[in-house]
């Protein structure tokens, strides 16, 4: 178990210049720890060292997503790469739960637009093909299958691990060009001013290169409407089985929790991300 620091300690100790008086942790991220400096900065440290590797990569990146994307994404002003830490400009806006009616969701379809045509070069990434990005779905398929799987019930488990192979032995799913991907991209992760334009996306500890999907599955799924809106200012779906892999990267979505919650021992996260797996499994087999 990490040891408690003092929030107001950790920040003026990676960052002096700062000078923070009130120090506010905000959010529940699962790998950094983040903080409301003054009601202006952002201060991020991770918890471990995968995440202080992403966060390392992302002090290149982001200047390079900023100068590419049509809106805002932080832009770390202070950097301490042996902590490390990042500390940047807050961006104001609500996250799409709780954003009024406006242009967002096709300033989102936009955005995502601009991100997937990014050559992966220009953040330190190589291209990948449709097969290897098959190769590492089963992959995460067989991480599944093998800690997520045994918490349900018998039957339960071979209907799940039998649509597990149905998706990745299917060739015809899997033709589709790979793109850049914020692969995270939830509800508290993008940020809609109060007129309901699209203010700025948070979090790219996930950036990588994957396919199109991965960005459009929750908000098509949670949020209909404005995903639609979204998907046709994008341009509409990419290829014939975009909607299928995007209900499958949806149903597949609960796993992630139950996994952070075995390693993390958190039996909240596990109870209720095989919750999730339940329900997200039988909407899935309603699908056709």
């Amino acid at each position: 178990m990490r040891q408690a620091v003092d929030p107001h300690e950790r920040v003026a100790t990676a960052f002096p210049e700062l000078d923070a008086r009130d120090v506010r942790p905000i959010g529940t991220g699962w790998t950094v720890d983040t903080y409301e400096v003054d009601e202006g900065w952002i201060v991020q440290f991770p918890r471990d060292d995968h995440a202080a590797e992403r966060l390392r990569a992302q002090v290149q990146t982001l200047p390079e997503l900023a100068a590419e994307l049509p809106a805002l994404v932080p832009e770390p002003t202070h950097v301490d790469l042996d902590g490390p830490a990042i500390a940047y400009r807050k961006i104001d806006g609500v996250p799409l739960d709780e954003a009024p009616d406006g242009l967002w969701p096709e300033r989102l379809g936009r955005f995502l637009y601009d991100l997937h045509l990014m050559p992966p070069e220009y953040v330190g990434l190589r291209g990948a093909t449709a097969a290897e990005v098959r190769r590492a779905m089963r992959s995460e398929l067989d991480g599944f299958r093998e800690q997520a799987l045994p918490l349900l019930d018998a039957d339960e488990a071979t209907r799940i691990g039998s649509w597990f192979a149905a998706f990745v032995d299917d060739d015809d799913v899997w033709r589709f060009a790979p793109c850049l991907a914020h692969r995270d991209l939830g509800p508290e992760h993008v940020l809609v001013s109060a007129t309901g334009d699209l203010a700025g996306v948070l979090d790219w500890e996930e950036l990588g290169v994957d396919d199109p999907v991965a960005d459009f599955a929750w908000l098509l799924h949670e949020m209909p409407e404005a995903g639609e809106r979204a998907l046709a200012a994008y341009g509409g779906a990419p290829d014939t089985a975009f909607r299928r892999r995007a209900a499958v990267r949806y149903a597949l979505m609960p796993f992630h929790e139950v996994l952070y919650g075995l390693n993390t021992s958190q039996d909240g996260y596990v109870a209720s991300g095989i919750d999730g797996v339940r329900r997200r499994a039988r909407w899935l087999e309603t699908q056709g």
